[in-house]
C-alpha cells in the first residue's frame, strides 16, 4: 500500500513533463510552419508588399508645327532646290546646243564670201560706198552697200536676230517648265505628308486645299514684289510665271540688254585680235554695233563686221578662209561664254553676271520663298 503511494508522485511528474515537452514541440512547429499566419494576425507589424508599385503614366504629345516642318517638309524643299539648280544647268546645255548650230553655219558663210560671185558683188559695192564713211557706226546711205551685203549673208548662214531670240527663249522656257514640274511634285509630296492618317499632331491638321491655296498666294505676292531690277529677280519672276503671270519675253529682253550689246562688241574685238585682224578689221567690228539697232542688232552686226574686216584685210591672201573661220568661231565662243558665264569688270565696263549664276541664284531665292510659303500655309 505504501509502495503504491510512493510511486504516484513520480508518475505525475513524468506525465507533466511529457505534456510540457509536447506543448513545446507543438509551439516550435507552429511558429516555423505558420509565420505568415502569425503576421496577418498581428496589428503592430506591417505586412510586406506583394506587388511592385505601378509606374507613373507618361503623356505622349503629337508633333509640333516646327517639328513637322523640319521632319516632313524641309527635306522636300531642299530636294526641290537641288532639282531646280540642276534644271538651270540643263537649260544652259540647250543654249549651248543652239550656239553649236550657229557655229555649224560658219563654213557655208566663209565659202560664200570666198566665192568669185561674192567677190565681184563686193567689188561693185565698194565702188558705190564712200571710203571716208565706210566705218561709220550710224547708218549712212553712202557707206552701207558692203555692210548690208555681208549682213544678209551672215544672217542667212549663221545667225539672224529672231534665231538668237528664239534660242534664249527656248532655253529659259525649258528651265521654267522644269521648275513648274518640280513644283507639282513638291505639292504632291507635301500632300502625302499632310494627309498621313496615323501621324499625331499637336495642332489642327490643315485642310490640304486651303494649304495649297495659301502656299500659292504667298509665292505670288513675293514674286511680284521682287520686280525685275536684276537678272536674278527677273528669273525668279520667270519661274513663278504660273502663279504671278510674268512673261518669258520680258526676261529675254533683259538678258539681251544686259549681256549682249556691250559683250558682243568685246567678243568681236577679242576674236579679231586673236585672228590677227588689222586696224581696219577691228574698226569694222567696233563700228558694226549700230548697224541694225538694238542689242540683238549689235550682236548680228558685230558678227558681220568681222567679215567686212576680213574682206579688207585678207581677201587676197591664201589664209583668208582659215582666218575668217577662226575669227567667227572665236566670236561665237566668246559671246556664248559671256552670256552664260558672265564677264569680269574691265576698264570701260562693269562686271556682269551670266545666265548660269542668274538661274542658279533664282533657284536658291525661289527656295527661300517656297520655304516661307510652306511655313505660312502650315
Amino acid at each position: 500500500m505504501s509502495a503504491a503511494r510512493s510511486s504516484s508522485p513520480s508518475q505525475i511528474r513524468a506525465g507533466a513533463q511529457a505534456v510540457v515537452f509536447a506543448a513545446s514541440i507543438f509551439l516550435i512547429w507552429w511558429l516555423e510552419v505558420h509565420p505568415a499566419t502569425r503576421s496577418e494576425g498581428t496589428t503592430d507589424v506591417p505586412a510586406e508588399p506583394t506587388q511592385p508599385p505601378a509606374p507613373s503614366l507618361v503623356v505622349s504629345h503629337g508633333m509640333s508645327r516646327d517639328e513637322f516642318y523640319r521632319r516632313e517638309l524641309a527635306p522636300l524643299l531642299e530636294k526641290t532646290k537641288a532639282k531646280n539648280r540642276a534644271s538651270a544647268d540643263k537649260a544652259l546645255g540647250r543654249l549651248h546646243q543652239e550656239f553649236d548650230r550657229f557655229r555649224a553655219g560658219i563654213p557655208g558663210f566663209v565659202d560664200d564670201i570666198a566665192s568669185w560671185r561674192t567677190r565681184f558683188g563686193i567689188m561693185r559695192r565698194l565702188t558705190r560706198d564712200k571710203w571716208k564713211n565706210f566705218w561709220k557706226s550710224a547708218d549712212d546711205a553712202d557707206s552701207e552697200q558692203v555692210k548690208s551685203y555681208m549682213l544678209q549673208k551672215f544672217q542667212h548662214h549663221i545667225l539672224a536676230p529672231d534665231e538668237l531670240q528664239k534660242a534664249v527663249e527656248s532655253s529659259l522656257s525649258e528651265f521654267k517648265d522644269d521648275v513648274a514640274a518640280t513644283r507639282n511634285r513638291l505639292l504632291a509630296e507635301m500632300r502625302v505628308a499632310l494627309t498621313t492618317s496615323d501621324m499625331k499632331l499637336d495642332f489642327n491638321r490643315p485642310d490640304y486645299a486651303a494649304f495649297e491655296r495659301e502656299f500659292d498666294q504667298f509665292i505670288a505676292g513675293h514674286v511680284e514684289t521682287n520686280a525685275t531690277d536684276s537678272l536674278v529677280n527677273a528669273a525668279v519672276n520667270l519661274i513663278g510665271n504660273g502663279i504671278a503671270g510674268f512673261a518669258a519675253e520680258q526676261l529675254v529682253a533683259q538678258i539681251i540688254v544686259r549681256l549682249a550689246a556691250a559683250e558682243a562688241v568685246a567678243a568681236g574685238v577679242e576674236a579679231a585680235a586673236a585672228g590677227g585682224s588689222s586696224t581696219a578689221g577691228s574698226a569694222a567690228v567696233g563700228g558694226a554695233a549700230g548697224w541694225l539697232g538694238g542689242p540683238i542688232g549689235a550682236v548680228i552686226g558685230v558678227g558681220a563686221g568681222l567679215a567686212v574686216g576680213a574682206v579688207v584685210d585678207w581677201w587676197v591672201t591664201d589664209r583668208f578662209k582659215a582666218n575668217l573661220t577662226d575669227e567667227l568661231t572665236k566670236y561665237l565662243d566668246n559671246l556664248e561664254r559671256d552670256m552664260i558665264e558672265g564677264v569680269k569688270a574691265g576698264d570701260d565696263r562693269p562686271a556682269r553676271i551670266g545666265l548660269r549664276e542668274a538661274l542658279r541664284s533664282a533657284a536658291d531665292k525661289f527656295y527661300v520663298i517656297q520655304s516661307q510659303a510652306a511655313r505660312n500655309a502650315l
